[in-house]
Parts: structure tokens; sequence; C-alpha cells
């Protein structure tokens, strides 16, 4: 008997907000039409209601999110309706250090290699001694949830010791991650990992080290711990002002990948955040763009990235509203024209209630990690489904111990 490798494109879909695993398809082609074909034809073979689909979240790659042939806008022309395009912030916070270490470094050479000399050296960092370093000072947000993986423990826990200056032996002695261009939180691992055993780093290490602490960090930790879509352009806003400390020389480098990538300076993204606002005229403006955004609809407008002042002190102020057609967020279209009429001319601020859905990927991550388990033990989509969903229910069922304390004898 002799066995075959069969490589197959995988695309996972899960449903939100739960983020309850719904299925993984498997397209004849990996361009943007054969997976949107893939995802259409499933749909009209499940009988799924379209009308509960409002939004699409995805990697914020030119296959998924091209504003004219990309995934989500492919779904939009079949489906006949417009989507709230919400590509993962993770992602886009992990693109200007990925440019900013090819500019100082050199280009990547295969999926884990790098050309320059800092690259190189992140390879065996971990097998390096902690030495006396330079403390970068920096502010971490308080962590306010616990489903933290070993790589990002790891992650808050080293970006802490170079802010402080001291890193200790245990934290010296555990795996940074697996070196792969496809995780940069693990590169980012690394870079400090290697900043703390280097006693006279070079000028592109430091400045490395002092991105990595400055802005990707302390970014990353604020879309985990305040993870919601209406929260999104308020990171994006963080990103741009945390990274205006650096020199012309590299915001040069870093502004263009966020100028591409700020999908949540787009007017429907605005306009969730503003509505949900702490400042009650911030609502009450939300409101009133929404209502004239709803009066004025149109039909057939592509979703594009709008032009970003990095001037902007309030995420508000992102783009030029004058000079942008803004139209009307799809997750809120169940709410009645005349409720918002009413909030608007009454001066009634109150909170108005929408889909929380996340500003990242992280449970279609997890679902892709079980779905890459079931293609090593089964064969057929089929097959793999069943497979997840029970080892899903297998997991919601059986308790998790953590420590002894959980062991009690009856």
């Amino acid at each position: 008997m002799v066995k075959t490798v069969v490589t197959e494109e995988h695309i996972t879909i899960v449903t939100e907000p739960g983020s309850n695993f719904l299925t993984h398809i498997t397209p004849g082609c990996s361009t943007a039409k054969g997976i949107a074909d893939s995802i259409i034809d499933y749909y009209k073979k499940s009988h799924l209601d379209l009308n509960e689909l409002l939004g699409i979240g995805c990697d914020g790659t030119a296959t998924n999110i091209g504003s004219k042939g990309g995934v989500i806008r492919l779904l939009e022309l079949s489906f006949n309706k417009p989507l709230q395009w919400a590509p993962c912030l993770l992602h886009t916070n992990e693109l200007p250090l990925r440019h900013l270490m090819r500019y100082l470094d050199g280009k990547t050479t295969g999926p884990e290699c790098f050309s320059g000399p800092i690259g190189s050296a992140l390879t065996n960092c971990d097998q390096l001694a902690i030495c006396k370093f330079e403390p970068i000072a920096g502010k971490l947000p308080e962590l306010t949830c616990s489903d933290l993986s070993t790589d990002q423990r790891y992650l808050y826990e080293i970006c802490e010791s170079v802010i402080h200056g001291i890193c200790s032996e245990e934290l010296g002695r555990r795996n940074p991650g697996k070196m792969a261009h496809s995780r940069w939180l693990t590169t980012a691992n690394r870079i400090l990992r290697l900043y703390v055993a280097t006693v006279d780093p070079s000028p592109e290490l430091k400045l490395l080290t002092t991105f990595v602490v400055k802005v990707y960090v302390q970014v990353w930790f604020a879309v985990k711990t305040k993870p919601s879509c209406k929260d999104g352009p308020k990171h994006l806003m963080q990103m741009i002002q945390l990274s205006r400390q650096f020199s012309d020389q590299v915001r040069h480098v870093i502004d263009p990948v966020i100028q591409r990538n700020a999908y949540f300076a787009h007017p429907e993204n605005l306009l969730l955040a503003m509505i949900a606002d702490e400042r009650p005229h911030i609502r009450q403006l939300g409101l009133h763009r929404i209502l004239k955004a709803r009066t004025q609809m149109k039909k057939g407008i592509r979703f594009c990235v709008p032009s970003i002042n990095f001037t902007a002190t309030d995420y508000t102020e992102l783009i030029n509203w004058s000079k942008i057609m803004v139209t009307e967020p799809p997750l809120i279209p169940e709410i009645p024209l005349n409720e918002i009429s009413s909030r608007v001319f009454e001066g009634n601020t109150e909170l108005l209630q929408f889909i929380r859905v996340p500003c990242h990927t992280q449970a279609v991550e997890r679902a892709v990690k079980l779905v890459t388990e079931a293609s090593m033990s089964v064969c057929g989509e089929t097959a793999r489904n069943g497979f997840i969903k029970n080892r899903i229910q297998s997991r919601q069922q059986m308790a998790v111990f953590n420590k002894k304390s959980d062991y009690v004898c009856d």
C-alpha cells in the first residue's frame, strides 16, 4: 500500500458573535473567484438565510479584500447586498513591522529565513545567554483577557523585561516560538530575545526592538483586550499616533503600509465606533451622519480604503468627511429610520445597539488548526467536518484541570 499526499486549499468559516465553527470548504482553485464560488455554493446547498450575513472578517490579503475582484466584493455582487468589511487588525499590525524589518535587514529567503544579519541571528537567539542591556521605555496595557497562548504570554513578559531592563534566567530558557513569516508575533518575540542577549546591539536591531516595544506590542494587546469592531478605528488611530514618535525615515517606510491597510478608517467602520463612543456629542454626530447616509442611499458603491489624515488627533478626524461618499454600516440595517431620526432630532444619545463582531480573526486561526489536525486524520470534507465538530463537542464537555487544586476526591 502506497500512501499519497494531496495538497488542497481549505477555507474555514466561523460565525460571529460567538466564534462558532460552521464548516470548512475546499475550493476548486485558490483564486478569489474560486473561493467566492465555493462559499456561494455552500450557502445555496445549506439553505442559509442571507439576511443573517451582515459582514465578513478575514486576513488582509489581496485575494480577500481586493476592491474590484476580492472575495468579499464578489460575495457582495453575488448576494446583491453590502457587507461590513472587517479585515483582521492583528494582521494589519504585523505589516509595518514586516516592512521595517525588510528595510533594515533585507528580504526574506524561504518561509522561515531572512537574508540579513539580524534575521539570521534570530534563528538561534534563544540559545544565547542573557546579558546586561539598555532598557527601552514603553507602556504595556493591563491584561484583561486570560485566553493568551504560550507565545502571546511570552511576548508580554519579554516586552515587560525590555522595558524594565531586567530579564530573568527562567524567561531566557523559554522558547520564544517557531520562526515563520506567517507568524510575526514569534518574530517579534525573537527580536526582543535577541536584544536582551546582545551586549552591543546595532542601530538597526535597537530600532527594530524599539518599534516592537513602542508600537507593535502596544497595539497587539490593545486589539486583544478590546476586540470589538467598534474599537477598530481607535486601534488604527493608536497605531498611527504611536508611530509618529519615529523619524521621518521610518515613517516613510511604514506610512504607505498603514495607508494601504486602513480599512477601519472607512466611514462604515468609523460610524460604528462613533455611535458606541463614550462621548455623547460624538454619538450624536455619528447618528446624524448615518441618518444622512440612509436618506441618500446609493447602491453599487465599492468599499475602498480612504485617504487618511496622519496628523489627526482623534479617530473621527482620520478622513475628510466632506470629500468622501458616506455609506451606512451594514451591521445596523435592522434599526428603523424613525428611531434614528428621533434620536438625532430629540438629542437622544443613548448607545445604539448593534451586533458586536471582533476586529481580529483569531477564532478563524484556531479553527484552521483544527482543520489541519482533521486533514491529517481523515479524508473528505464531510469526514473532516464531522471530526472537527466531534472534537469541539468533546472539549466543551470534558473538564479542564489547570492545577492540582482542581482535582477533588469524592
